[in-house]
C-alpha cells in the first residue's frame, strides 16, 4: 500500500512511538488532520499502514455504528483521544484494543463510547511497501547508526585525552584525595569485549519491540531532516490543517451527536495513484545518505 505523497512525507519526520496492544509491542506513527487519518505500525517483522479520507470514514462509520450518527470531524477527534495516549505508554486496555493480523493485513479493533453511545472503528492497515519500510525505518536506522559510531569514536578520543591529562596531573605530583572516584585507564578493545559479553545479551534476549528513547528520537529527527530517510533530501509538506507539535488537528467535536444530512458527507479527497509494491529482487540499489559529523557531547562536556 502508497501513502499519499505530502502525508508520507509529513509521517516521515515524525519519530517512532511505542504502541502496546495486548501482548504485542508495536512502533507506530500516526496524523489525524480535519478531514482524515493516517496510522503506521510495524513490529519489526512486518509494516502495515492506512490513510483514510472523510468519505471512506463516514461510510465505515454507518457500517460499524448503526446507531450512532455525527460528523466525522467527531469521529476523528474521539479515535485522536484514544490513539494518542497509547503512544509511548506501557499500559494496554484489551477491553478497548485489540488487533488481528492476517496475511498483508492488520486489523486494529477499538470499542468505546461517543456521545453515551457504543463506539466501534476498525483500522484496516494493509502491508506496506518494500520501499517505505526502507525509508521510514531501514534507511534512518542506518544513519542513526553510523551516527552512534561516530560519537563512540569521540568519546573513546576524548577518554584518551583525559587519561593523559589525569596521568600529566599525577607527574606533577598531584594525589586524588578521594580512592573511590579512581578508574582505570579506557581501553578500547577491553571495553568493547566487556561490553559485548555483558550486555549484548541482555539488550537482545526480549522479545518485545524496544522503546525508543528521547535521545534516540531526537537522533531520527535529526538524520531525517539531514536527509538519512530518502536518496535525495525533499521539502516537507505537512497534510492540510496538521499541527506541527503533535500531529494531531484540533478539530471542534460536536456538542452533541446530530444526524447527518445530505451535507454531512465529507468532500472527498483527490486519490493518488498507488504505486506497485517492489518485491526484494526487484528492489533497485539504494544508498544511505551519511549523516553529519557533530560535536561529542558526553561524559566530560
Amino acid at each position: 500500500m502508497a501513502l499519499s505523497e505530502d502525508m508520507d512525507a509529513y509521517l516521515l519526520k515524525l519519530p517512532w512511538k511505542s504502541l502496546q496492544i495486548g501482548n504485542c509491542s508495536f512502533f507506530g506513527k500516526v496524523c489525524f488532520t480535519d478531514a482524515g487519518y493516517c496510522l503506521l505500525l510495524s513490529d519489526l517483522s512486518s509494516m502495515w499502514c492506512e490513510e483514510a479520507a472523510s468519505d471512506v470514514i463516514q461510510e465505515r462509520s454507518k457500517e460499524l455504528n448503526k446507531r450512532l450518527k455525527a460528523p466525522v470531524s467527531s469521529f476523528l477527534t474521539h479515535l485522536s483521544k484514544l490513539i494518542l495516549p497509547l503512544l509511548d505508554s506501557t499500559e494496554s486496555d484489551p477491553d478497548r484494543f485489540s488487533y488481528h493480523r492476517t496475511e498483508g493485513t492488520l486489523m486494529l479493533h477499538v470499542k468505546s463510547q461517543l456521545s453515551g453511545l457504543p463506539f466501534y472503528w476498525d483500522f484496516h492497515c494493509k502491508e506496506a511497501s518494500i520501499s517505505m519500510a526502507c525509508r521510514h525505518l531501514l534507511r534512518p536506522l542506518l544513519s542513526m547508526t553510523k551516527a552512534l559510531e561516530h560519537q563512540c569514536q569521540q568519546l573513546g578520543a576524548l577518554l584518551g585525552r583525559k587519561d593523559a591529562e589525569i596521568q600529566d596531573y599525577q607527574d606533577s605530583g598531584a594525589v586524588l584525595t578521594r580512592s573511590r572516584l579512581r578508574t582505570d585507564p579506557y581501553d578500547e578493545e577491553s571495553f568493547q569485549q566487556t561490553f559485548l559479553a555483558e550486555n549484548i545479551q541482555d539488550l537482545c534476549s526480549s522479545g518485545n519491540v524496544p522503546r525508543f528513547s528521547d535521545q534516540l528520537q531526537q537522533l531520527y529527527g535529526a538524520v531525517i531532516k539531514a536527509g538519512g530517510g530518502s536518496e535525495q533530501a525533499k521539502p516537507l509538506h505537512k497534510p492540510r490543517s496538521v499541527d506541527e507539535n503533535s500531529g494531531c488537528v484540533e478539530v471542534k467535536e460536536a456538542s452533541s451527536a446530530q444526524e447527518d444530512g445530505d451535507n454531512g458527507q465529507g468532500q472527498k479527497l483527490t486519490q493518488v495513484p498507488a504505486v506497485a509494491d517492489l518485491t526484494l529482487t526487484q528492489c533497485p540499489p539504494v544508498t544511505v545518505s551519511k549523516a553529519k559529523k557533530r560535536k561529542a557531547k558526553g561524559l566530560f562536556t
